[in-house]
């Protein structure tokens, strides 16, 4: 009976599609006839039906974007994870391949102490003060010119550079009440004293500001940084103004050391940058 009810409808919506096809109006339908055909077009809709999925996914690019991304990265972190291990194993291994040293090729390796240079020893045994000054920045740089009050240098057309000495404080200048620098805790000043002399024969307007000037404190041979920034009128990385002729005008640069250091001063020099140029200076 069943099937002779599905077939029944299966007739009517062929005949249906083809009436329509052919430009001719739905037939008329008792309310038998149409429900047996919404019944049989219920059945073909269950029968090929995909279950309410639907057939096109809609892809959310930026997510996919960030899903390859982290890919990409757990990849690296991977990669990056068997290199340290490699390292590491490597590492470990290098110690047992080093050959050890034979003595005999090195006479006082077996038990006998390394003396240094007669020429840099006093007879106490100890580095005198003046040994550990100023040849030690020479060392450094073979080439490093030589600043004192009788040897000059010409940074300027007619205007020359010498170096006045030093001095050590907790405050700069001392008697000053319009500006003064002063020294953080536990820490001095240490003010090395320059003069700029004009020698030409007419007074000169002097501005040290476009040579780019910078300088790196050596104490006891050894680079300690950068002098401090100032604003001080006699700073001499940024002085500005008029020396008359045959005259001579000082200038100073700052640095901070700590107190401890400032009772071992034994050299000092600087590493100048003029114009782009880099100098070792040593300050006698």
């Amino acid at each position: 009976m069943m099937k002779k009810r599905y077939l029944q409808a299966a007739i009517i919506v062929m005949t249906a599609l083809m009436m329509t096809g052919c430009g001719t109006k739905f037939p008329d339908l008792t309310d038998e006839q149409y429900k047996q055909t919404v019944e049989y077009a219920a059945g073909l809709l269950l029968k090929y039906s995909n279950n309410g999925q639907k057939r096109l996914v809609v892809v959310d690019a930026k997510q996919v974007l960030k899903d390859r991304q982290k890919e990409a990265a757990r990849a690296a972190e991977l990669e990056l994870a068997k290199e340290e291990a490699a390292k590491k194993n490597s590492q470990e291994v290098a110690p047992e391949q080093v050959q050890p040293t034979e003595t005999e090729e090195y006479p006082e390796a077996e038990g006998q102490e390394l003396t240094t240079d007669p020429a840099l020893t006093a007879e106490t045994g100890e580095n005198t003060e003046e040994e550990t000054g100023a040849e030690s920045t020479e060392a450094i740089d073979p080439d490093a010119i030589t600043l004192s009050s009788d040897e000059s240098q010409e940074i300027m057309p007619d205007i020359f550079l010498s170096y006045q000495g030093y001095s050590v404080s907790s405050t700069y200048p001392e008697s000053s009440k319009s500006y003064v620098v002063n020294a953080d805790k536990s820490k001095k000043l240490l003010v090395l004293r320059f003069d700029l002399y004009n020698g030409s024969d007419a007074g000169k307007n002097v501005n040290l500001i476009p040579l780019g000037l910078s300088f790196k404190i050596l104490l006891n041979g050894t680079d300690i940084g950068y002098s401090s920034v100032t604003f001080l009128p006699n700073d001499l990385s940024s002085y500005v103004g008029t020396i008359d002729s045959r005259a001579h005008e000082s200038v100073v640069v700052l640095t901070q050391i700590s107190d401890k250091d400032s009772t071992m001063i034994e050299s000092l020099g600087m590493i100048v940058t003029i114009n782009g140029q880099t100098q070792t200076v040593i300050l006698k």
